[in-house]
């Protein structure tokens, strides 16, 4: 098989091995591109690794893009171990849409510190417990449906998790930014570029889960911190 020397090969024992956390960090590593290839559906020897890492690439590239990254520059392919010429197609196709494209940071409207800041706020958002159950659950509840029956459509479960991604992703950019020390809303609001109900809403959701009190009122608008969490006992 021959293909671009540009391309850096990882071997897995399943795709569905791949974490969307993964993803998150080859970018912030630099990487101007990520193709995960599996086998085809059926084939898999763990059963189900090709379907999970569908939907994990499906839902990396959704966070990604929402950040502001190049969707394109996330893809999910497959062939079979005995199909080398098709590899060689994927891999061939794939990076010269990426040449196409162009280095990261260059085909997306943000300065590269930024984008990749973007970046590890979405890996933060794809690590988060809320993501990690509706992704994992994706297959099932189209399949067998959840506790009640009720089966569900790709084209809902996908937009359950777009909406999903959308609150994560400001819940991570809030909670980085009072690390930062306290903010309002609206110096929040204007940080993320989301706008100030939204925030508001975030903010007041995080300060019923106690990650988030008030700090202090300057004239009629409060400022919120970061609440600290007691040590646990050795």
């Amino acid at each position: 098989m021959q293909y671009t020397t540009d391309v850096r090969l990882i071997r897995l024992m399943c795709t569905g091995r791949v974490d969307p956390t993964m993803v998150a960090e080859a970018f912030i590593e630099g990487a101007d591109g990520i193709m995960v290839v599996g086998c085809h559906f059926g084939d898999c020897h763990y059963i189900s690794g090709n379907y999970q890492a569908r939907v994990k690439m499906g839902l990396a590239s959704r966070a990604l893009g929402y950040v502001g990254l190049n969707a394109a520059r996330v893809a999910f392919k497959q062939c079979s171990s005995a199909e080398g010429d098709r590899f060689v197609s994927h891999v061939t196709t794939f990076h010269d849409s990426i040449c196409e494209i162009g280095p990261l940071g260059s085909a997306e409207k943000l300065p590269l510190p930024k984008l990749k800041d973007r970046v590890d706020t979405a890996r933060a958002a794809l690590a988060s417990e809320k993501l990690r159950w509706v992704e994992g659950k994706f297959t099932e509840f189209q399949n067998n449906g959840n506790k009640y029956g009720e089966k569900f459509t790709e084209h809902e479960m996908w937009r359950t998790l777009d909406t999903i991604v959308i609150d994560e992703i400001a819940t991570h950019g809030i909670l980085k930014e009072m690390r930062k020390g306290a903010a309002s809303v609206i110096e929040l609001a204007e940080r993320l570029e989301i706008a100030p109900p939204a925030a508001l809403k975030y903010v007041l959701a995080l300060q019923r889960r106690g990650l988030v009190g008030l700090a202090g009122v300057d004239g009629a608008t409060p400022s919120y911190r970061l609440v600290e969490r007691p040590a646990k006992a050795a």
